[in-house]
């Protein structure tokens, strides 16, 4: 074989090698998730009060119980609440993460949030479906790429709520835009 046949060979091997790498890194690139920070996040905007206290119109309320305590009813900052989205659309999804353990997820067009607390140990799923009237919602999903969640609901009973029967509250903004 001459040598100019051995430099094209190894020429095409190493191109070829190349063209793997990028084919490679191409296909890792698009098989990874498309999960972004949230543009922003803030008091629910539906002007419905979840709590007793109307105090906490215009506040983001994470927790159950009772009582407003970082063990039970808490009411973030926005800048101390953070949302990752995934998706767009019909296939956006939030994972929500709060100051004192509290991480919630919720996928459009679902009225059934994944509500957890590390710190207390208590996890599960909440169904905001209104018992009497499907129009209503509590998890608003009607704008594009945000999610309105505005939720009075029972909390799971292996909870076990310190104050005999427990709701859990839920009301904010994602805006994932």
């Amino acid at each position: 074989m001459s040598h100019s046949a051995k430099r094209t060979r190894r020429t095409t091997t190493v191109a070829m090698a190349v063209v793997a790498v990028g084919v490679l890194v191409a296909l890792t690139a698009c098989g990874s998730d498309d999960s972004r920070a949230a543009a922003s996040v803030s008091a629910s905007t539906s002007g419905t009060v979840v709590t007793d206290s109307t105090d906490d119109l215009g506040s983001i309320i994470i927790g159950w119980g009772e009582k407003h305590s970082d063990t039970e009813i808490t009411t973030p900052k926005p800048e101390d609440v953070t949302a990752r989205c995934t998706g767009n659309g019909d296939n956006l999804a939030v994972n929500i993460s709060a100051p004192h353990g509290w991480k919630i997820k919720a996928s459009n067009s679902s009225q059934v949030l994944t509500v957890e607390n590390a710190e207390q140990k208590i996890a599960g799923d909440i169904d905001t479906s209104h018992r009497f009237l499907e129009a209503l919602h509590s998890v608003d999903w009607s704008s594009p790429d945000q999610v309105d969640i505005n939720v009075v609901a029972d909390a799971p009973a292996e909870w076990n709520p310190p104050h005999g029967t427990g709701h859990i509250y839920l009301s904010l903004h994602v805006d994932c835009a």
